[in-house]
């Protein structure tokens, strides 16, 4: 996880290091288990089901014309 923070997170940020040190933060919480709960909180507040995140990106024409676009 450490080299993982340090090859893409302090990589990619050097020029934020407070949103870098936030993100490590928050990698070391979900590698820890700290999210690991399942509520139904969302559910209630919408009170419908979400969608899931690959459902949303697949439906939204935007965010997949982008994950079409080549990376070079």
């Amino acid at each position: 996880m450490e080299a993982w923070n340090e090859t893409y997170v302090d990589a990619v940020l050097s020029e934020r290091p407070h949103v870098a040190e936030h993100l490590k933060t928050l990698t070391r919480l979900v590698a820890g288990g700290r999210y690991d709960v399942v509520t139904n909180q969302l559910e209630t507040l919408l009170g419908r089901a979400p969608t899931p995140v690959r459902s949303a990106l697949q439906i939204n024409p935007r965010l997949r014309a982008l994950t079409a676009a080549p990376t070079d």
